[in-house]
């Protein structure tokens, strides 16, 4: 390239935003931009002349230098892009894409190689966020995924939901997510326990009441119902409400209005009923306790929370989650929990689910005296017990035998090898330990 091209060419590349790096056939860099050296930390003086490794600290090239050493020898290849992280000279690790593709070849067989780096840090960062947690719910396992995607294709609609699953799975977070995700989101989302009420209260908490309609009531006062207008109203644990208040709310669903108790005037109101339950109302219907037309009002579009113990991927952020909530809450400081009480966590059943496991972490947390919450710290209950289950029993099986054989066939990745095994990487971790394994 003539020297006026080449000034012409450097002023261009110097104005992206990409850190863009030239090396050659000797992997040693021949040209670094402004770009590159406010991404890697690296100045241009510093890095020109020497190998491309020292740029990143091995952190790269450790990984991906395959597809590097593609692109210098075949010509047909193209452009290759990867994603990786990078290690800025400050030791600072970030997460960058890739774009490496041939720029030269010479005759002599001199190569020059481009290569375009984005920082992609604060972006992947987000992508973690959406993926682990959704308005307040977290969970990566792809039942958890699934239930977001249900959340945000349900809540444009104005549709009755009822939400089922096991005491403690968050049904009141998802319902509050429907609500924020919805075009009701600018009203009021108000919440009732059925399960909190007398069937006389609760008749007079949901639908309100005129004044003189009952012994106490000295004035009139509106139900709910009336309070939700415009927005949602979220009926938790609605399988235990009397027949009564079942037909009066089979009513409010069908015609939209209310009759305050001791009043013969009916109201119109604009809501939404979310309904959640962890009783089989199916089972209820079948054994008259619950009425079938009121259950099929209900569940118009049902979401089923899974229990914990189909989605224990998630009790690693859930804890990380809850541990970061309590130490902002209190003045003692949490900064993580270790693998081998994660372990634990992980061998028990949580048979009350999320809830229970936040519970455990406050437990853990107040009786930690360090930094990191140990095994020592857990709740006793948490202790696994041989015969707690099959699984359990399955995992106990697992021999040094076939975690060496599982290491020695995934090259020593630990996560593929966990699921060769069909157990969690902290208990393959646990069993290396155990076992004495180097790896």
């Amino acid at each position: 390239m003539d020297p006026k091209s080449s000034k012409y060419l450097n002023k261009a590349i110097n104005v992206l935003n990409e850190a863009v790096f030239v090396y050659d056939e000797n992997m040693r860099i021949k040209y670094f931009n402004a770009a590159a050296e406010a991404i890697t930390g690296h100045r241009k003086e510093d890095v020109i002349g020497k190998k491309c490794v020292s740029l990143f600290d091995q952190s790269v090239c450790l990984n991906n230098c395959a597809l590097c050493q593609t692109v210098k020898n075949d010509p047909s290849q193209g452009t290759v892009r990867f994603q990786s992280p990078f290690i800025r000279k400050d030791g600072v690790k970030r997460s960058g894409e890739f774009q490496a593709g041939l720029l030269k070849r010479e005759k002599n067989g001199a190569v020059e190689v481009l290569v375009a780096l984005t920082d992609t840090t604060e972006m992947t960062h987000l992508k973690e966020k959406l993926s682990f947690s959704f308005r307040n719910i977290v969970g990566k396992n792809h039942l958890m995924q699934e239930l977001f995607r249900t959340i945000r294709n349900i809540a444009e609609f104005d549709t009755t939901v009822l939400i089922q699953g096991e005491s403690g799975t968050g049904k009141e977070l998802v319902a509050k997510a429907i609500h924020s995700e919805s075009p009701r989101a600018g009203g009021k989302l108000v919440t009732v326990n059925c399960s909190a009420f007398s069937e006389d209260l609760l008749e007079s908490e949901l639908f309100g009441h005129a004044k003189g309609a009952f012994t106490g009531a000295v004035k009139d006062r509106i139900g709910r119902f009336e309070e939700a207008n415009g927005g949602t109203l979220f009926l938790d644990e609605v399988g235990d409400l009397s027949a009564r208040v079942q037909v009066k709310l089979l009513r409010v669903i069908q015609e939209k209005e209310v009759q305050r108790v001791g009043e013969n005037v009916t109201r119109k109101v604009d809501i939404r009923i979310i309904a959640a339950t962890h009783k089989d109302l199916q089972k209820e219907v079948r054994e008259r306790r619950f009425r079938e037309d009121l259950y099929y009002r209900l569940h118009v579009v049902p979401v089923q929370l899974p229990p914990l113990r189909l989605r224990k991927d998630d009790i690693a952020p859930l804890s990380k989650h809850f541990i970061k909530i309590w130490t902002k809450a209190n003045k003692k400081t949490i900064d993580r929990i270790s693998n081998s009480a994660l372990g634990r966590l992980m061998d028990y059943d949580w048979p009350g689910n999320v809830r229970e496991l936040e519970n455990a972490i406050e437990h853990a947390a107040v009786k930690c005296s360090r930094k990191i919450i140990e095994e020592q710290d857990l709740p006793i209950y948490v202790s696994p017990t041989p015969q707690k289950s099959e699984k359990s029993w399955k995992r106990n099986r697992v021999s040094r035998d076939m975690v060496l054989q599982a290491l020695a066939e995934t090259g020593n990745n630990q996560t593929q090898a966990a699921r060769l095994l069909n157990i969690h990487r902290i208990t393959l971790w646990r069993k290396i330990q155990a076992f004495n394994i180097g790896v």
